[in-house]
C-alpha cells in the first residue's frame, strides 16, 4: 500500500503516460511553422516555408501547488536515470518516502496536473497570397486532479496511521479527478482576411477527428469522512466514510495495453470517438514590405469538442451515493494500478451491474489563448501568452490549467533561436529555456524542475519538450 500511495503522489510530479499547450519557447517563434496550429491556427497564414514536415515532437510536464519535491536527488533522475543505488528498492526501482514530498499547506484546495503529448507526422503547405494548409496528427494523455483537499492529499501521502490526522471530520470535499488518453487527425486552413497598408488581419480554423483510447473520472459532489483509531487494532487508523455522492466512470485499459501505435490510432474498435475544433484570429502591424511584423496580437479558442465513450464491454459509469463505510489501510494491498483500483472501488462500494451505465462523454481541454508579440530590435522579440481554462470546475473533462507566460527571445534567422520563457501557473513562477537550431528544437518551461533538488531549490514539477521538422523550399508568398 505504501508504494501505491506514494506512486499516486508522484503522479503529481511525473505522469505515467502524460502539454498543456506549452512548448512556450517555441510557440511564439516566427519560424515555428506547423507547431503554431496548436496555439492559434491563424498564425500559419503566410508560412515561412513552402512545405514543412513535422517528423516528431513531444512534450511532457507536471505542475502542482500541493507539494515540493524534497527528495535527496534531482527529480530529473527519475526520468533520465541515475538514481543513487542507496535510494533504490530491492527490485531496482526508486524508493519513495513520505518525507520526499514537502507539503505547502495554506488551507486552500490543491490542483495537480500531469500531461504528455506526441505530435506525429504532419505537413504544412504554403498556398501563396497569405494562405496555408496543414495536416497534423497528435496523441495526448493526462492525469489531473482539481479542488483536492489538503487533508485528503495528506492521507494519501502519510496513510491512515498518522495520529495527527485522526478525529477530524472533513466535509464538502468537492473535487474532480480525470484521466484521459486520445489521438487526433486534424486539418487546418488559415488565410489573410484583409491587408490595408501595414495592417494585416488573418484567421484560421482546425477540424479534428478524435479517437479515444482511455478515460476515467471521479466527480465528487460531497464527501464526508474521518480517520479514527481502529477499535480492534490500537495504534492503527481506520478510514470512516460517513457520506459519499459522486460520479465514477472508466473504460477498460485493453486499448492501451502494448502501447499506442498507428494501427490503434486508425482502428475502429477503440472505446471512444468524437470531433474537435480550434478557431483563431490575428492582427499584424507590418510597416515593411518584407512581410515581417513589428507587432502581432492574436486570440483563439482551442479544443472545442469532446470524446464520446460508448461500449457495453469496455465502459462502466456509476452515480455513487453511499454512507457508513470503513476502509483499513491493508485493504489496498495488491493494488498496483488503475485497473485494480477501480475493481476495489466497485467491490467496496458494492456497485451492482444494474447500476452501471455504458456511456459517458469526456470533454477536450477547452481554453482561451491570447498572445502578443513585439519586435524590440533587429533580432529581439518580447512575447506574452495568457491561457484561460474555459471548462467548469466540476467538468468531466481534460483541463488546460490557466497560466501566464512572458517570453523574451532572440531570432538569428531560420538557423538559430533562443527563448527564455517564464511561466506563472498554480501561483508558482517557473523559468525556462528553449533553443531552435535549424529544424530541431528542445527546451524546458521549468528549469527548476530539471536541475532543482530538495537540498537546493525544491521543484513543484517538471517540463521537457523537443522536436524535429523538415522545411522544404521557400514560401510562395509571405504576404
Amino acid at each position: 500500500m505504501k508504494h501505491f500511495r506514494l506512486a499516486l503522489l508522484l503522479g503529481s510530479f511525473w505522469p505515467a503516460c502524460t502539454d498543456a499547450q506549452n512548448f512556450a519557447g517555441l510557440a511564439a517563434s516566427r519560424y515555428a511553422g506547423i507547431h503554431q496550429v496548436y496555439s492559434n491556427p491563424a498564425l500559419i497564414a503566410g508560412s515561412p516555408y513552402r512545405v514543412q514536415l513535422n517528423l516528431l515532437a513531444g512534450n511532457a510536464n507536471i505542475y502542482n501547488n500541493y507539494a515540493d519535491w524534497a527528495g535527496p536527488y534531482r527529480l530529473s533522475r527519475l526520468v533520465f536515470g541515475g538514481v543513487p543505488d542507496k535510494y533504490l528498492n530491492s527490485d531496482g526501482g526508486p524508493a519513495f518516502e513520505p518525507e520526499y514530498f514537502r507539503e505547502n499547506l495554506n488551507g486552500k484546495s490543491k490542483n495537480i496536473t500531469g500531461w504528455a503529448e506526441v505530435r506525429g507526422p504532419g505537413a504544412l503547405f504554403d498556398l501563396g497570397q497569405g494562405n496555408s494548409l496543414a495536416i497534423t496528427t497528435r496523441m495526448r494523455a493526462a492525469v489531473q486532479g482539481f479542488g483536492l483537499s489538503e487533508n485528503l492529499l495528506s492521507l494519501i501521502r502519510q496513510g491512515f496511521d498518522l495520529a495527527a490526522l485522526w478525529n477530524v471530520t472533513n466535509v464538502d470535499n468537492a473535487f474532480t479527478v480525470n484521466g484521459n488518453a486520445y489521438g487526433e487527425i486534424a486539418l487546418t486552413y488559415a488565410g489573410t482576411l484583409s491587408r490595408q497598408g501595414p495592417h494585416v488581419w488573418k484567421a484560421g480554423f482546425t477540424i479534428k477527428k478524435l479517437v479515444g483510447f482511455y478515460s476515467a473520472h471521479i466527480r465528487n459532489r460531497g464527501l464526508s469522512y474521518r480517520v479514527v483509531e481502529d477499535p480492534d487494532r490500537p495504534g492503527r487508523g481506520l478510514f470512516v466514510l460517513d457520506k459519499m455522492d459522486l460520479d465514477f466512470g472508466y473504460t477498460d485499459q485493453e486499448a492501451t495495453r502494448g502501447g499506442l501505435n498507428l494501427r490503434k490510432f486508425l482502428g475502429s474498435k477503440m472505446p471512444g470517438s468524437g470531433w474537435g475544433a480550434d478557431l483563431g484570429i490575428s492582427y499584424e502591424y507590418q510597416p515593411e514590405e518584407d512581410g515581417d511584423y513589428t507587432l502581432r496580437l492574436s486570440a483563439s479558442v482551442l479544443d472545442l469538442g469532446a470524446v464520446r465513450y460508448e461500449d457495453k464491454e469496455q465502459i462502466r459509469g456509476y452515480n455513487v451515493q453511499r454512507e457508513n463505510r470503513t476502509i483499513r489501510q491493508e485493504e489496498f494491498d495488491g493494488i498496483t494500478g488503475s485497473d485494480e483500483l477501480v475493481r476495489f472501488i466497485e467491490a467496496k462500494m458494492e456497485l451492482q451491474p444494474s447500476e452501471a451505465k455504458t456511456r459517458f462523454t469526456s470533454g477536450l481541454p477547452t481554453a482561451l489563448n491570447l498572445q502578443a508579440d513585439i519586435r524590440m530590435g533587429d533580432m529581439f522579440y518580447l512575447g506574452a501568452t495568457y491561457i484561460r481554462d474555459l471548462r467548469a470546475a466540476n467538468a468531466i473533462s481534460m483541463r488546460q490549467p490557466t497560466m501566464l507566460t512572458v517570453t523574451p527571445r532572440w531570432e538569428f534567422g531560420k538557423g538559430l533561436e533562443i527563448a527564455l520563457p517564464v511561466h506563472w501557473i498554480f501561483q508558482t513562477l517557473s523559468p525556462g529555456v528553449a533553443v531552435r537550431l535549424g529544424p530541431a528544437f528542445a527546451g524546458t518551461d521549468n528549469l527548476i524542475g530539471l536541475f532543482g533538488s530538495g537540498s537546493r531549490i525544491a521543484p513543484k514539477g517538471m517540463d521537457l519538450y523537443a522536436g524535429l521538422t523538415l522545411p522544404l523550399g521557400k514560401p510562395a508568398s509571405r504576404k
